[in-house]
């Protein structure tokens, strides 16, 4: 499964936010879109799950046209989580975790056998099994990510999209959500398309990475490929080098000394 899509100007009012784009995403990658504040990442996103409608140019799931298929349907292969969610604070875990099944049911049905089955899978592969019975309000930062991704899992989606999946959340819990989305995409072979600010993040997880400036993708390619200094000073303004340490596969990002 594979979404593509060519030539797009999104805009909000007469604003054009982004132009001219050209973006391929695939079940069995993760892509992640980085770029400075502004510069269209999120609007991007918003435009493949259709969030946002495009002024120009198309996207397509499989080479069908989005703007074809109904919401239950492209539900069952998209799985959508924006940066700002919110539920009543009294739900339970596994409640919440429930409601991604909606697409696979009729508004008058309750859960069924393969229904539980799934919710159980998707609490247990993001270690929120021990959680199924607290109420939201009483996880915390990292563990409500958690149950937000079950969410969305139970859809069986074919790619996640993930807004700045990490931001409010310390390091331990960045470092956690990051683990779950490298584990999702290679034991169960689900596409990750995320928009992040950490480029370290970005370098350790990514197999691809589109850098957008001003509106427009910069540039596109492997971590190795793509974090550059010269990408840095060109779209972040920052001075740093691009080291390769022994043992490792991915590079490290050595900024300028603050002084």
């Amino acid at each position: 499964m594979e979404i593509s899509a060519n030539n797009l100007e999104i805009g909000y009012g007469e604003y054009i936010a982004v132009r001219d784009m050209n973006i391929q995403v695939k079940k069995g990658e993760i892509t992640t879109i980085v770029g400075p504040n502004g510069s269209g990442k999120s609007t991007v996103l918003k435009a493949l799950t259709r969030l946002l409608k495009c002024r120009k140019g198309t996207i397509c799931l499989n080479n069908q046209n989005l703007k074809e298929f109904e919401s239950k349907e492209f539900a069952k292969h998209v799985g959508v989580l924006p940066q700002r969610h919110s539920a009543p604070p009294d739900f339970k875990v596994k409640d919440l975790v429930g409601y991604g099944r909606m697409p696979y049911q009729k508004w008058y049905n309750k859960n069924n056998e393969e229904d539980e089955k799934v919710i159980n899978w998707a609490l247990e592969v993001t270690g929120t099994w021990s959680l199924r019975d607290k109420s939201i309000n009483e996880c915390s930062g990292g563990e409500s990510q958690r149950v937000w991704i079950a969410t969305v899992l139970t859809q069986k989606p074919e790619i996640l999209f993930l807004d700045e999946p990490t931001t409010y959340l310390d390091i331990s819990h960045q470092l956690e959500t990051m683990q779950l989305v490298r584990k999702l995409n290679r034991e169960s072979g689900i596409g990750v398309v995320m928009v992040l600010h950490d480029l370290g993040q970005a370098l350790e997880v990514s197999d691809r990475i589109v850098v957008m400036k001003d509106g427009r993708k910069y540039c596109e390619g492997t971590p190795n490929e793509v974090i550059t200094s010269r990408m840095m000073k060109e779209v972040y303004d920052v001075d740093c080098e691009i080291l390769n340490v022994a043992g490792r596969s991915k590079p490290l990002i050595a900024y300028k000394e603050i002084v």
